[in-house]
């Protein structure tokens, strides 16, 4: 449990530096570390889905 934590905050913290260019590629790494270290995405958090939304929102990359 440690383990996902310490990534969730980590990814929180880089987040909040993505810009529109680094977004896509900051997301894509913490979900293929994700799937490398759990094997499945099914199990990401609540907090981590809405996170990713607001900010794409936030940066005019979703609506």
């Amino acid at each position: 449990m440690m383990k996902k934590e310490s990534l969730i905050n980590a990814f929180k913290e880089e987040v909040k530096r993505t810009n529109q260019m680094t977004f896509p590629i900051c997301v894509d790494s913490f979900t293929n570390l994700w799937q490398y270290e759990f094997g499945t995405l099914d199990d990401l958090p609540k907090e981590v889905e809405k996170l990713i939304a607001h900010r794409a929102i936030e940066l005019g990359l979703m609506e």
